[in-house]
């Protein structure tokens, strides 16, 4: 469940362990997975896609709620989670889903 996600995802961001936005993504290292809004841009799917399979990074778009929700910001369509563990727990609770 995506609202179960949100606590990890604040906890990250608590930790300082995110990056915002796809430039910076870019330029990011140890990035361990990316998380898309639903909001995003097709194009910018498509690019998220490419870094993704470049990298070697799992990535899941959010389907039921933005990440301007979950992160309290305005305009944020990308982000990289940097903490391992929180990645992995993020991961399983979003796999867990399907």
């Amino acid at each position: 469940m995506e609202l179960e996600v949100s606590r990890y995802i604040g906890l990250a961001q608590k930790a300082n362990q995110i990056v915002y936005g796809l430039d910076n993504l870019k330029k990011a290292e140890n990035v361990h997975l990316i998380l898309v809004c639903c909001t995003a841009l097709e194009k910018m799917y498509e690019e998220l896609i490419y870094i993704s399979q470049k990298n070697n990074i799992p990535i899941h778009k959010m389907e039921y709620i933005t990440l301007d929700q979950i992160l309290h910001t305005q305009n944020c369509k990308v982000v990289g989670i940097t903490n391992n563990h929180l990645a992995t727990q993020i991961e399983y609770i979003l796999n867990k889903e399907n």
